[in-house]
């Protein structure tokens, strides 16, 4: 009974920043349950999709190392796996006429986890799942950190 409907989807995360790389898959994993595999740019990322077939998303930065930013990944990735869906961030580039094909989506950095997680379920075609994110760090006289349900 170990088919693909019974676990949960699996999302590319490609960020050559490697905390923000952790903190993505950390948000996507710990916080919305996802499978998260990570490459560092957009060349590694085509290598995994075309050895995975159980990609569902691409989270991708916009600038990083090699010949490819995260808006062409995105057309390449429109193109050759047109079931998998795209969402392309940056705090410093915006999407221009034509940079992001259509059905792809834009999160402008800094994204707040619930936003990403929104996002995702959104492009998923999930129904929204409670979610429970600290929103400050615990203190000795607080204890427990506040939580709350998104």
């Amino acid at each position: 009974m170990s088919t693909t409907e019974n676990k949960p989807p699996v999302i590319l995360v490609v960020e050559d920043e490697t905390l923000l790389r952790m903190l993505a898959g950390d948000i996507l994993t710990e916080d919305a349950g996802y499978r998260v595999i990570e490459a560092v740019n957009a060349d590694e990322a085509l290598i995994l999709l075309e050895s995975r077939h159980d990609v569902r998303l691409v989270f991708t930065d916009v600038n990083m190392p090699g010949a490819l930013n995260g808006f062409a990944l995105a057309r390449i990735v429109d193109m050759r796996f047109p079931g998998i869906k795209v969402i392309v961030t940056s705090g410093l580039a915006r999407p221009g006429i034509g940079d992001l094909p259509k059905g792809k989506r834009f999160l402008p950095k800094p994204y707040a986890p619930s936003a990403l997680i929104t996002m995702v379920q959104e492009m998923l075609g999930e129904t929204a799942k409670p979610v429970m994110i600290p929103l400050d760090p615990p203190t000795v006289e607080q204890g427990s950190p506040v939580l709350a349900t998104i």
